[in-house]
């Protein structure tokens, strides 16, 4: 659990920053890249995570980083950083895979939205079939 509930990796997207106060399910994005030519790789700034139900967890932090195929992510929640990595593919029009070979072996399937160097996804980690999203800036 600990792989991804602080990942929201990921990769990587969020719970798009609502304030929730009871349970309910992280956010889904949609959308793939709405603005062109603008691309998925590069640094960005992890702004909020879910993983499972809302609200977002409160204070976690950390980044997101995507090369042409590569993924690595450093995210802290409640104190302990993870770090994780491995690779990522899209699909038309939305889809994204990303699959971890550290800490876990497994896979995040879900969708992205990339918009105005905000990228937000969404998605069910295969191993724990749990909901997580999470939202970064694209850092300078």
């Amino acid at each position: 659990m600990k792989v991804w509930s602080c990942c929201v990796v990921l990769a990587a997207a969020a719970c798009g920053g609502d304030k929730a106060t009871a349970p309910i399910p992280c956010d889904t994005y949609h959308g793939g890249i709405v603005a062109m030519p603008d691309s998925l790789p590069g640094t960005y700034d992890l702004k909020s995570v879910c993983s499972g139900m809302k609200p977002d967890q409160a204070g976690a932090s950390g980044s997101v980083i995507l090369t042409d195929r590569n993924f690595t992510a450093s995210i802290t929640s409640q104190g302990s950083t993870t770090n994780y990595s491995g690779t990522y593919a899209t699909s038309n029009p939305d889809g994204i895979t990303v699959t971890l070979t550290s800490p876990a072996s497994t896979q995040l399937v879900g969708t992205y939205r990339l918009r105005n160097d905000t990228l937000a996804v969404s998605g069910t980690v295969t191993l724990t079939s749990q909901r997580l999203s999470l939202v970064g800036t694209r850092a300078p």
